[in-house]
């Protein structure tokens, strides 16, 4: 079993994570304190390993969708740092919100009720972010009325009002709408003058050093996916996505291939079938137009991708056999295929390729300074409470050997 080899799996590349922190952090002012974003399992890149090697590479907050990342950040030995919950909680949250040391964002008396509330049997203080709407229409509350609730919650005995904060709807598309909603939110400033402020994202980041406030919340930037087309060149991507070719065949013309018979052979092809489907998060939308790279080669997706398999055309790449290697996302010598040409194909964007790799597709993580060489998440545990189980970790079983073999960095 030991050598068994992966069928579909991601490789998690820390050295270009630490890269793409690095050049974030030359975007900002020294004082800034940098939340790093890890909501959604990291962008699907894998929680808990992902978040200590950004808190060991300098993060200052980790920021996640709920309480449930929170739990799983704390079992999983994220003791220390301070986490932010991005989204608003429901009311019956706020006791495990205070028991993981979380900060709640709030927009309303309610919620500052509530948490104030949990505060209190718990004996501890409660620290919060208050959020204003000045244009996402998602969370907040807009202008005076904000004002008023907010003014309202800092008088509650166990929470902290600790910053202010606002969301950009369009900062990667629309300079002159996140210029507006920033003078919203100055028009109000004066009524929070003495709290720190947050209101930069990835793409924000590179329109004005102004928005770079107290705190700076980057998620995409992080993983290597460009808010802008022009940081390509700068961020390097963090995830890659392999399978393997589990059946070859040569077909006549006039065969077709997979369910709805979508796609006619003009002419005789040599045909693979690929271990992985739309059940791993290869979206159904990249049939019969996506490619793949094998042995160096451009390969088109033939037929629908169902669930658990995908047929390729390989006429192009001589050589090819039964295990080998075939690159659904990332680089294979010269070539390259990037979460943006994928999502162009599906009409999403990059930020849904990278988060619909499912959780039977395992994380191989190379080039971590807080991991073992070559560690391998299997599956995503049910971390539902403080002090559950932490992630199945295992070494490099069934890797190819460049990978067993790749010099680890404590060497």
């Amino acid at each position: 079993m030991k050598d068994r080899p992966l069928r579909c799996w991601a490789e998690i590349d820390g050295s270009a994570l630490r890269h793409n922190l690095s050049v974030v952090r030359s975007r900002i002012p020294q004082e800034t304190k940098l939340v790093a974003v890890v909501k959604a399992n990291a962008y699907g890149h894998g929680l808990v390993p992902v978040a200590k090697e950004l808190v060991e590479g300098g993060a200052d907050v980790l920021g996640v969708s709920n309480v449930e990342e929170a739990a799983e950040l704390r079992a999983g030995g994220v003791a220390a740092t301070p986490i932010l919950l991005l989204s608003a909680c429901l009311p019956g949250e706020f006791p495990q919100v205070i028991e993981c040391r979380a900060w709640p964002t709030i927009s309303t008396y309610e919620e500052a009720k509530r948490l104030n509330a949990a505060a209190q049997k718990s004996g501890r203080r409660a620290t919060a972010h208050f959020k204003i709407d000045t244009g996402m229409g998602r969370l907040g509350l807009w202008g005076a009325e904000a004002i008023k609730e907010l003014k309202r919650s800092e008088k509650l005995p166990a929470v902290g009002i600790e910053a202010v904060c606002t969301h950009f709807s369009s900062a990667d598309e629309d300079p002159e709408r996140t210029e507006e909603q920033w003078r919203e939110l100055m028009r109000w400033r004066p009524h929070f003058a003495d709290k720190p402020l947050h209101v930069a994202n990835s793409a924000t980041l590179w329109r004005k050093t102004v928005y770079a406030c107290s705190f700076v919340r980057v998620g995409l930037a992080l993983y290597g996916l460009p808010p802008m087309p022009f940081l390509r060149r700068l961020l390097r991507p963090v995830m890659s996505w392999k399978t393997r070719i589990t059946l070859l065949r040569h077909l006549s013309a006039g065969r077709t291939v997979s369910y709805g018979a979508t796609y006619l052979l003009r002419k005789a092809q040599r045909l693979a079938t690929l271990a992985v489907g739309y059940g791993d998060g290869y979206f159904r939308a990249l049939s019969n137009r996506a490619q793949v790279l094998v042995h160096g080669n451009r390969c088109r997706v033939r037929g629908r991708v169902t669930m658990d398999q995908t047929v390729v055309d390989v006429s192009s790449a001589a050589g090819c056999k039964v295990g080998d290697e075939v690159v659904l996302l990332g680089a294979q010598g010269d070539l390259v295929i990037h979460a943006e040409e994928l999502a162009r194909i599906a009409g999403t964007i990059g930020y849904e390729i990278v988060t619909a790799v499912g959780m039977r597709v395992p994380r191989i993580y190379r080039e971590f300074l807080s991991l073992p060489q070559g560690s391998r998440i299997s599956a995503k545990p049910n971390l539902r409470r403080t002090g559950s189980r932490q992630p199945r970790l295992s070494t490099s079983e069934g890797l190819p050997d460049r990978s067993r073999n790749a010099r680890s960095p404590h060497a």
